[in-house]
This record gives C-alpha cells, structure tokens and sequence, in this order.
C-alpha cells in the first residue's frame, strides 16, 4: 500500500457536508464510492478537516492508502470520469506512511465573498448583501480577529468536552471594491461555523445593525447568550491547507 495526499475542488451547493452522513449526499462519500469503483473495494478518505453543507473548497486536502495497482497518472485520469460533475481530484502525490492531512497541517485558509447587488451567475458562491457598508468598521473588526482568541461565542461548540474553542488567527483582511467584498481569514484550525460567523458579525456592524462594541464583548471569551450572527453557508470557500 502506498500513501497519497489528495487535492480535490467542488461546488458544495448540493451536499451536506463534506463528512459522510447515512441517508443524504457528501463530498467524502462520493469521492469513497469513485475509488471502490476505480479499485473493486471499499477505500477510506481520511480528510483535514470538514466543510459544512453548502460549503465549496479550491483545495480540500485528505490522504488515502491505496494498493499498488495504478500510476498517480492512471488514478487521476480515472477520477475525471468516476467522480460526479461537482467534485474534481486536482493533484495526487505519494507521500510519507506517516503523512496525515489532518494532523500535520499547519493553517487553513478560507474566503468569503459579498456581493453589494444581485448577481445571478454568483449567486451558489456570493452573499448578496444589498444596502451600504462601511469599510472603515471592517477593516478595525479584522484586524481585531488577529492573532489568539478564544471563540466559543462565533461557534458550534465541539462535541468534545474537553476540546479547546481557542484558535490561532495569521491573517485577517478585507479587500473591497465596487461590486463587492472578500474576507481572508488563515488560522491554525477552525471550529463550526467560526468564519460564516464572524462574517456575519462584522457586516452587521458595518451596516449599522450591531455596534463595534458588541464585537469586542464577543472576543472577549467570556460565553454570552447572544450569538455571533450567521452569514449563509454558500459564500464560503475553502482555498489553502498548508503543510511544513
């Protein structure tokens, strides 16, 4: 058996997630079903992490053991045809046995985008968020985000007891033009929800709906019964796992 570490990019508008659930569609569940095809028996993904229903990804990562049966070449020839039109394997390498895609990664990056106006051919991967914005107040709200903060109130909590919601922030930005908005966020791990809320958040307070003070309450740690606000899954977008 050899180790591959995988890049796939797909439109996560009809799936429930990256991780496979009985009963409804997944990105890890179609991409397993293309490789038992491809190799007559069952294959485990083992992704870096997962992405919530809706959610797209320029570069998810994941690694699998495969038996020495194909070329890296033949495997990603195979894939444009098994897997569905929504998923697409980017680049295969043979790695280390030890390699693991969760564990090793050393940052996730994500973008969000915003849209000002109605745009019909983005609307599976843009918000569209009519009215005015202030970009003054996003940009003091990113650069808030930076660096440790613990973020239990911009999150689903991890099952997990004992599980940390503290994480790491490397880069927060906005950049902004006339038709719209995108948000950069890089961080050494991500908790549920953690970016659709803080996007949500900072536009509410960039239209006047919440004001800046309410932001810092909320990245203070201390766990309030009021929420960080939601922005919709479809905006998100997975777009760099980086490794040592």
């Amino acid at each position: 058996m050899n180790r591959y570490k995988l890049t796939f990019e797909y439109d996560g508008t009809a799936f429930s997630g990256w991780q496979i659930q009985p009963g409804v569609r997944t990105v890890e569940g179609e991409i397993e079903e293309a490789f038992a095809r491809l190799y007559q028996q069952e294959i485990d993904i083992i992704g870096q992490g997962r992405t919530d229903a809706g959610v797209h990804a320029l570069a998810q990562t994941a690694h699998v053991d495969l038996p020495e049966k194909y070329t890296r070449k033949r495997i990603l020839h195979a894939m444009k045809g098994l897997l569905p039109d929504d998923i697409a394997l980017k680049a295969i390498e043979k790695t280390s046995p030890d390699f693991h895609a969760r564990f090793d990664a050393l940052s996730r990056s994500y973008q969000y985008r915003v849209s000002v106006r109605k745009t019909p051919l983005q609307r599976h991967v843009t918000w569209t968020l009519p009215g005015s914005i202030d970009p003054d107040l996003l940009h003091q709200c990113a650069e808030l985000i930076l660096g440790e903060h613990n973020f239990i109130n911009f999150c689903i909590p991890p099952d997990q007891e004992l599980m940390t919601t503290v994480c790491t922030i490397q880069e927060s930005s906005w950049e902004i033009s006339s038709g719209g908005l995108i948000y950069t966020i890089e961080g050494n791990r991500f908790l549920r929800h953690l970016v659709r809320r803080l996007v949500g958040t900072m536009t509410n307070i960039a239209i006047g709906r919440q004001q800046f003070s309410e932001f810092e309450l909320l990245l203070k740690g201390d766990e309030r019964i009021q929420k960080g606000h939601s922005a919709p899954a479809h905006g998100l977008v997975l777009t760099r796992v980086r490794y040592a």
